[in-house]
């Protein structure tokens, strides 16, 4: 996986927005996940069809970080979902 990657939600994977939490319910093993702050922003943006590399950008500018730590963290959260399998390449 790479920046230009654009991940899509699997239709086993279920989201809500529950105040300021996005929950994921894998409706193949049964477990809820939940989501907030960046890790919740990363979700919107990936479920958005946007490539990493996008949601990346979008993180450095609202979250005022630089762009270098917002493309680790996104691979680094993206990768962890991936291998939940919460998101499929």
């Amino acid at each position: 996986m790479n920046l230009d990657t654009k991940l899509t939600v699997p239709p086993q994977v279920m989201s809500r927005l529950v105040g300021d939490e996005t929950v994921l319910l894998d409706l193949a093993s049964g477990v809820y996940f939940g989501l907030d702050g960046v890790g919740r922003r990363i979700w919107e943006l990936v479920a958005e069809e946007q490539s990493l590399a996008q949601a990346a950008r979008t993180i450095a500018d609202e979250y005022d970080v630089e762009e270098a730590r917002a493309q680790a963290d996104v691979l680094e959260f993206a990768s962890d979902l991936v291998e939940r399998g919460l998101l499929s390449r």
